[in-house]
């Protein structure tokens, strides 16, 4: 017994063994490590075997012969003869007959397959017939040594300028099929050579191929990618999509070349039967093409990086339509769904979703791991510097990619959160764009850009107010060389506009429509808000009613400047009075003449008794000719015109005839010129009457804004020869320049602070002048859409030669004005 117990227990011991084995390998296989000796080698392959094409001659039997590889899964391999699907023959050798009546509509092609537990290796052969006379199957089919590839010279693997293709499975796996064979493509990377065939994957399977030239390729599950042979004048790869969906990822970039890439800009080409897409250096776009719910096939482009460039199947479309199509660039951040015979959707925002399942598919561990590994505090300026090339060739996704591993930074420097920030707004996620802008303005509150992206997503947002402050402080930091000062008039336009500001969007959108280096659509997008701030209904009437201490107004138009001082005294007086016009310019877009007219009319009473004498009527009309035409500017129409008036008036002062005068005069833009005659028609002796010949020139000029202040200038000249000169009357010479600067509150309130410099000089003997020096601040408030209340407050100063005297009087108006 003591000899027997060791063998039963010996015995146990293996069996015991051998029961765990089994379900350990039942249960572990999954997740067996090999060995990394043999992970090289998991798919058989052939040493040896029949030429590519086997010569054949119907009803005599072809005997054949393979010859496995000497590595241990080839030699541990099953091998399959397969005839047109069916398996005719198993092991090294297999003896063919064909028969005539069989293939006579029938294309014969063999496979031979090496399989074990891992997948197998296809090789395919077709046929080439001859005659039964004198046809020896054993002279012909030589059996053929397969090479390995480091056997093959490198001039002969790949074509000039490309080194090597790899193709391994992300998941599951996937196959290519090129004329002689077919690789299962599984887990451990597989060379191939770049040749004209196709990549297919199930729809639980995806690949990563890579190709040392042209960039990375993923084919995502149920896509079949055609490759085409290269062609001697193309530098790109080309490739077919057939259906399914891929992802490209060229190599290179934009805006850094060597010597084999500085002469080509396209690294990928991919056909299909609805556009060809270009896909540049660095490019990084995603493919679909699938069919509707009609069942109508489309390609869907989404363009993650660089500018990919699209030229639809036009085959349908006729000439005159071909046009529109040319030159279609996807900018990153963007998608375009293209149909067959040219038809294109709508370009929009491609949904995060999609997005997201293209980078779970693409992105592996390995990837994301370098990525946290490449993130290194020391090479930070190194960083900056090609987010900032990143941001100016608007590539989004590469931006968030370099700076993602940086984020523990953010909080040292403005320009890291700023350019993420950028990224994301680029990808139409403003709420989380904001964020990062607002750290960057937390970190450098004098930082101009970031104002002025937070100002750009305050528009998108509707709060005007918002806009508007942070594009007012972005434009006192920037600096004249930023590409964003030309596009500042624009948007702070649009900001005023809205705002209900129409005095102060209108000068932004006039400088931005006549800046030659805005991009062509926004200054088209200035035209468009000018009109609808210009193009109202024809007809205007304006109510001025108000008490004014100090101030003589006896006409409140521009083109009507009289000399006649009434009152040389200080008093209180009331103004009211109307004016009314009607232009029928304001009816069309046309170019051509426009007649237009108006009147006007205004009481002033003045409550002092010593100058009830002086009371005021002025009565006033006006026909004016508008000419407008169209000039040809960078390719766009502007609209130019000037404007021709002839004005008539009567001045009434104490129920009795003053003075009569005949104007006429021409503006244009911000010039106006005016002369005519006016005759003293009163009961004063001739002598002390005025009448005589008038020459006006005015000029108003925006400086623009300068931090919170909108400044302006507004000048005029006026020249009188009087037909009669006596003691009491003479020429005179008069020039008036008042600089002001406007301050807006909000869409209501408005200051205004503006100095008058008044110079007069009559002709007399002596020669007598004057000067005045006068200050004023006025306040405008819109208490409602049609009303207009204006309070001013002036200081006048006077001096008078030769006296001498002087004259210091306060002023003050108070106006409201309706406008309908």
């Amino acid at each position: 017994m003591k000899e027997i117990r060791p063998r039963i227990s010996f015995s146990k011991y293996f069996l015991f063994k051998f029961i765990y084995m089994f379900f350990a390998c039942l249960i572990f296989k999954s997740y067996a490590q090999l060995p990394s000796s043999l992970t090289k080698d998991f798919l058989p392959t052939l040493k040896s075997g029949p030429p590519s094409s086997i010569y054949a001659s119907y009803d005599l039997e072809i005997p054949l012969k393979v010859t496995l590889s000497e590595n241990l899964t080839s030699k541990n391999s099953t091998i399959s003869w397969i005839l047109n699907s069916k398996k005719i023959c198993t092991g090294t050798s297999c003896e063919i007959l064909l028969k005539e009546k069989d293939y006579k509509e029938l294309t014969p092609i063999l496979f031979i397959i090496a399989t074990n537990s891992y997948g197998g290796t296809t090789y395919s052969y077709e046929f080439k017939m001859h005659t039964r006379q004198g046809f020896e199957s054993d002279k012909w089919n030589k059996e053929v040594a397969y090479l390995k590839r480091d056997a093959i010279p490198k001039s002969a693997q790949n074509p000039p300028n490309y080194s090597s293709q790899n193709a391994v499975a992300l998941f599951g796996k996937g196959t290519l099929i090129q004329n002689d064979y077919m690789l299962y493509i599984g887990k451990v990377s597989r060379s191939f050579v770049w040749k004209q065939g196709y990549f297919q994957t199930d729809n639980l399977d995806s690949l990563r191929i890579t190709d040392s030239e042209s960039g990375v390729w993923f084919l995502l599950p149920s896509t079949r990618l055609t490759l085409q042979d290269q062609s001697d004048d193309v530098n790109a790869r080309v490739v077919e999509l057939n259906f399914g969906n891929i992802r490209t990822k060229a190599s290179g970039n934009l805006y850094d070349t060597d010597e084999k890439t500085k002469d080509f800009k396209n690294k990928m080409i991919i056909l299909t039967d609805e556009t060809q897409l270009n896909i540049p250096r660095g490019g990084d776009a995603l493919i679909t093409r699938e069919t509707d719910k009609k069942g109508e096939f489309f390609t869907r482009v989404i363009a993650i990086g660089g500018a990919i460039e699209i030229l639809p199947n036009l085959n349908s479309v006729n000439e005159q339509e071909k046009e529109k199509y040319k030159n279609i660039t996807l900018g990153s951040g963007m998608e375009l769904i293209i149909y067959g015979k040219g038809k294109l959707l709508p370009v929009t925002s491609p949904k995060r979703e999609t997005i997201d399942n293209f980078l779970a598919f693409t992105t592996t561990a390995d990837e994301l791991q370098a990525r946290k590994l490449s993130a290194n505090i020391l090479n930070l300026d190194e960083v900056l510097e090609k987010a900032a090339i990143l941001a100016e060739n608007e590539e989004y996704f590469e931006l968030l990619n370099l700076l993602a591993p940086y984020q523990a930074e953010f909080n040292k420097n403005a320009l890291l959160p700023y350019y993420y920030g950028f990224a994301k707004k680029g990808l139409f996620q403003t709420y989380e764009a904001k964020k990062y802008f607002l750290m960057s303005q937390k970190l450098d509150n004098n930082f101009p850009l970031s104002h002025w992206q937070l100002g750009l997503i305050y528009l998108d947002e509707k709060k005007y107010s918002e806009a508007l402050n942070e594009l007012l402080i972005a434009r006192k930091n920037m600096k004249t060389e930023e590409k964003y000062i030309h596009e500042y008039e624009y948007y702070v336009g649009v900001a005023y506009y809205f705002k209900n500001m129409l005095q102060e969007a209108k000068r932004a959108f006039k400088r931005a429509v006549w800046d030659n280096d805005l991009d062509a659509a926004l200054r088209q997008s200035a035209a468009e808000f000018l009109k609808k701030i210009n193009i109202d209904k024809p007809w205007s009437l304006i109510v001025p009613v108000g008490i004014q201490y100090d101030g003589n107004i006896l006409s409140i138009a521009q083109n009507q400047s009289l000399p006649s001082q009434y009152s040389t005294k200080a008093g209180w007086r009331s103004v009211i009075g109307g004016l009314y016009n009607y232009d029928t310019s304001k009816e069309s877009d046309n170019a051509g003449w426009f007649l237009g007219g108006g009147g006007k009319a205004f009481y002033v009473k003045n409550f002092t008794s010593d100058y009830t004498s002086l009371d005021t009527i002025i009565l006033e009309g006006s026909v004016f000719e508008t000419n407008r035409n169209y000039l040809e500017v960078n390719g766009k129409k502007e609209k130019q015109g000037y404007r021709l008036y002839q004005t008539a008036g009567t001045i009434i002062v104490n129920n009795a005839f003053d003075t009569q005068y005949l104007i006429f005069g021409i503006n244009y833009k911000e010039l106006e010129l005016n002369m005519g005659i006016q005759i003293d028609i009163s009961d004063r002796s001739t002598l002390n009457q005025k009448s005589g010949l008038i020459y006006n020139q005015y000029y108003t000029y925006s400086f623009g804004n300068y931090g919170v202040f909108s400044w302006d200038i507004s000048l005029q000249g006026q020249e009188q020869i009087m037909f009669n000169t006596t003691s009491a009357v003479g020429h005179s010479l008069e020039a008036i320049a008042t600089p002001s600067a406007t301050y807006a509150l909000d869409s209501k309130t408005s200051f205004k602070l503006s100095t008058t410099f008044d110079f007069l000089y009559t002709f007399l003997n002596p020669l007598q002048s004057n000067y005045k020096f006068i200050p004023t601040a006025s306040a405008n408030y819109f208490f409602l859409d049609w009303l207009i209340g204006t309070f001013n407050l002036t200081y006048e100063y006077d001096i008078v030669f030769p006296g001498p005297s002087t004259v210091n009087r306060p002023g003050f108006a108070l106006l409201f004005t309706g406008i309908f």
